[in-house]
């Protein structure tokens, strides 16, 4: 940090000449590979780890970068040791001649393993105190976890691992949470919103909140602890690795249109048994409000043509499954599509107002500030997926069993008689009974003042004629005409507004359009759904 005359001092929780920050993660084969990393201040540039299976014997030299972050001048070392056995436990220490930590241990992946488990955790972010953010609560939740599940072989993130990613006190008490745990378990983060946000300033409050399109510091710390097999310019915050039958991808939330051709392609070249993806941001979200064209629209490629089997996801801080995805549409067999899976929160962080939606087939609105994680097992063709609550309860548990293409407990998607209305996926339901769309001479049709009337929109009906206004637009639709008198001019549509069911049916695609919407048809399922990437919430005011 930098004084009132210009001169350099540390930080609480900076850098010092013992090692901190220590933790290790797969860097490569995970039978023979693993990489210790750990920072040191900048007057110490070199560093290596000693190991071996019973007595620390055998040295890995570091390599070893100067970074100078928004507060702290430090030195950051990465060893990776290589040649290792598999299935075999060691121990290690850190640092150099003068100043060493330890000892820690770490277990290899055996030989042909296809049954282990693995933790899911996700935005377990914390912000206050401001300047030395507790997460306390974190330490709390996986010291209890793993003493739980004790074969637990990883822990794998779906990002916001911190409140700010761009600021090192940020990563400071992030590791203050990982100690006495990271060391001697894999911690293998995706990147999410807030690892790739920060402040120009912190001190004396935080002031100048900008996100960036490349996470900048994340990837300068972390350069060598995962796989650098990731896009050309965004590797570290995308990486994939193998452990057992099981293939991990993490996509980072930037530049979509570059992940998605990698991961395509790398989900290509697996054969493992299992395909798992990290991506922070929902694609089938549970806030009323929730969007998911961030990533989505270039994402769809490799998630569902690339054949994931489970996409662990945060963002919310609510906990939801969805049916096997794929198309927009639903199904019931793991074969047919992906589920995407919502881990909660780690954190004791809440949202209000989460709700379910149609594709979910399992919801809970984690508002309780109990800490969630989420223990994967892998057993051949079989998982088992069990969320926890730190207290011992569990929000959910699920199996899929490929060799039977089932998924317990039994959950069948929805297949709806008549086609209905959702909004951001959630069905209009009683406001709406009845009042089903309509498919005339390749046109669908809908109650479209029924729909903005259902979210809360300004909707004024009159014989013959509906007025409606949301998301900043007005438009006027007439029984009879093909022509909307809209806030931008006089609009003609695809056909003529007409009167069924007692509503004005407006053609879908143009009313849409007009308001900044999208929608889709989801066949198999029978449904219209609207989308908006606004999050702004549409409820009309009363006028003063």
């Amino acid at each position: 940090m930098i004084d009132k005359d210009g001169n350099f001092y540390k930080p609480e929780r900076g850098s010092t000449a013992m090692p901190d920050h220590i933790f290790i993660s797969f860097c490569g084969d995970a039978r023979t590979e693993i990489c210790v990393s750990w920072r040191t201040d900048e007057a110490v540039t070199e560093g290596y780890v000693l190991y071996g299976e019973s007595t620390p014997d055998q040295k890995a030299q570091a390599i070893s970068k100067v970074i100078e972050s928004d507060i702290d001048r430090s030195c950051y070392h990465w060893a990776i040791i290589k040649n290792l056995t598999p299935g075999t436990k060691y121990v290690y220490t850190v640092g150099d001649d003068e100043n060493r930590k330890g000892e820690f241990s770490f277990e290899t992946q055996p030989d042909n393993l296809e049954k282990f488990k693995f933790m899911i955790i996700t935005d377990h972010q914390k912000g206050f105190p401001m300047h030395k953010p507790d997460y306390s609560i974190l330490n709390r939740m996986l010291k209890k976890a793993l003493s739980e599940h004790t074969d637990c072989r990883f822990i794998f993130t779906a990002g916001d691992n911190c409140d700010n990613g761009q600021n090192d006190l940020q990563w400071n008490g992030m590791f203050s949470g990982l100690e006495g745990i990271a060391e001697s378990i894999p911690y293998m983060m995706t990147t999410g919103n807030h690892d790739n946000r920060g402040f120009l300033t912190y001190f004396p409050e935080p002031v100048g909140k900008f996100y960036l399109e490349h996470a900048d510091f994340f990837d300068a710390q972390f350069e060598y602890s995962y796989p650098t097999n990731g896009p050309e310019g965004y590797t570290t915050e995308n990486y994939s690795f193998d452990y057992g039958n099981a293939h991990f991808i993490v996509m980072g939330i930037n530049a979509p249109e570059i992940v998605g051709e990698w991961a395509y392609e790398d989900l290509q070249k697996s054969d493992k048994t299992w395909k798992f993806g990290g991506y922070h941001f929902p694609i089938y979200p549970v806030m009323p409000e929730g969007q998911n064209d961030d990533g989505y629209p270039w994402l769809r490629k490799p998630i569902e043509d690339g054949r994931l089997d489970v996409l662990f996801e945060g963002h919310e801080h609510s906990f939801a499954r969805t049916f096997p995805t794929k198309g927009d549409e639903l199904f019931d067999r793991p074969s047919q599509g992906t589920v995407h899976y919502i881990a909660g929160n780690a954190g004791g962080n809440i949202y209000h107002s989460n709700c379910p939606k149609v594709w979910h087939s399992c919801f809970f609105p984690q508002e309780e500030r109990t800490p969630m994680y989420c223990i994967a097992e892998v057993d051949g063709n079989r998982l088992t997926i069990t969320a926890y609550m730190e207290d011992g309860r569990i929000a959910d548990v699920f199996t899929i069993d490929k060799e039977k293409d089932l998924i317990t407990p039994y959950a069948l998607a929805p297949v709806y008689d008549e086609v209905k209305m959702a909004f951001k996926g959630r069905m209009l339901e009683l406001c709406a009974r009845g009042i089903t769309p309509e498919y005339k001479d390749g046109i669908w049709y809908a109650a479209f003042g029924v729909l903005i009337q259902s979210i809360g929109g300004a909707v004024l009906k009159e014989k013959g004629k509906v007025t409606v206004e949301v998301y900043g637009h007005r438009a006027v639709f007439e029984q009879g005409s093909d022509i909307a008198q809209t806030d931008k001019g006089a609009v003609k549509m695809a056909g003529e507004v007409y009167l069924s069911r007692n509503q004005l049916y407006i053609p879908v695609d143009d009313s849409a359009k007009m308001f900044g919407l999208d929608w889709y048809y989801a066949e198999r399922n029978g449904f219209i759904n609207w989308n908006t990437p606004s999050e702004d919430k549409p409820l009309s005011k009363q006028p003063e």
